[in-house]
């Protein structure tokens, strides 16, 4: 069975979906859904498919499945629309840009009898799956302290341009990867922010939140987030994840993917492993994780990315919103497997 699909977003990661949908075996891009005729349509010409301008119109077509990539504050309308249609979602990150709105998408899910995957794309790839792998399997005893985070270049913030936090464009990986792999909750939170560089070039928008986190069983955690490095710093995003445990210890290292080219233009560190193109095709994390969907779609399976795992992230996002605003520890909203069966 083809699955086929249809993307809403033709922004950056919504062309980076179309193109991997449209490059899949497994699956068929029968359309990006897109408000903007002028980018929807370049978009959908690139790909050989059509553009149509709202989601009704899709849900109109033979269409088995959708992939929605809108900016994370637009998330809840298409996606609850979708899936109170009966249709399943791979719903970029984060879940929602508000606890609130996660659980809008969830109810949506439930009333359409079909479920949501949220693209947490770091579970999908090799180096932070080998982490959880060996936190779980005892290799470094119990968790005792974990720091996660990344820093990614300004150029991001600025292309943004105040239409997210950097704690849910950035954030929420590492969030998502301090409870997946460690296996545990975060319970509570004091962080802090700073903003001068975003606001220096007229974006509303925070340039770096770091957190202090309280986790289940007594273990504590850090998450730095920013969009801070110089355009001309070769690391795109430094990314980094470290467990210490009572036995030994697993970190994970992102700062470049083991690609290093040095020309007239000085030292560059291209992607290689989230959507690198291989043999002109995304291949990678992304490639990886839309293959997940694809195959959780076609054969009635369990999606890889537990729903409520993507709430419990935005929970955590809320409470360090609230810190930042209030300047104290907050506690973070309980979101349990009961909350979401999906």
């Amino acid at each position: 069975m083809t699955v086929k699909i249809a993307v809403v977003g033709a922004g950056f990661m919504g062309r980076l979906h179309a193109r991997t949908v449209a490059e899949s075996t497994e699956a068929e891009l029968t359309a990006v859904v897109d408000r903007d005729p002028e980018v929807g349509r370049a978009t959908a010409e690139e790909l050989g498919t059509r553009h149509l301008a709202e989601v009704e119109d899709a849900l109109h077509e033979d269409v088995d499945a959708f992939v929605v990539a809108v900016p994370d504050r637009a998330h809840v309308g298409p996606a609850t629309t979708v899936l109170r249609a009966g249709r399943p979602v791979l719903l970029e990150k984060p879940m929602a840009d508000t606890l609130e709105g996660a659980r809008a998408i969830d109810r949506a899910a439930a009333e359409g009898g079909t479920g949501v995957m949220v693209g947490q794309l770091l579970r999908f790839d090799p180096r932070y799956a080998g982490a959880a792998a060996a936190v779980a399997a005892g290799d470094i005893g119990e968790p005792v302290h974990v720091t996660a985070g990344r820093i990614a270049a300004r150029d991001i913030g600025l292309r943004m341009n105040g239409t997210s936090s950097v704690l849910f464009y950035l954030g929420v990986h590492d969030v998502d990867a301090m409870q997946w792999v460690t296996g545990k909750r975060i319970t509570r939170v004091y962080s802090r922010a700073v903003s001068k560089l975003m606001p220096a070039h007229g974006v509303r928008s925070e340039d770096a939140i770091l957190t202090v986190a309280d986790l289940e069983d007594g273990a504590i955690g850090e998450l730095f987030n920013g969009w801070t490095r110089r355009s001309d710093d070769p690391v795109g995003i430094d990314g980094r994840l470290e467990v210490m445990g009572t036995e030994g210890m697993v970190a994970v290292d992102v700062r470049d993917h083991g690609l290093r080219v040095y020309g007239d233009a000085g030292l560059a560190t291209p992607d290689a492993l989230h959507w690198p193109e291989v043999n002109a095709r995304i291949r990678g994390d992304l490639a990886a994780e839309v293959r997940a969907f694809v195959a959780s779609v076609r054969d009635g399976a369990t999606f890889p990315v537990p729903t409520a795992a993507a709430m419990r992230n935005v929970a955590v996002n809320d409470a360090i919103l609230r810190s930042v605003e209030s300047g104290k520890p907050e506690d973070v909203e309980l979101v349990d497997e009961a909350e979401s069966a999906r």
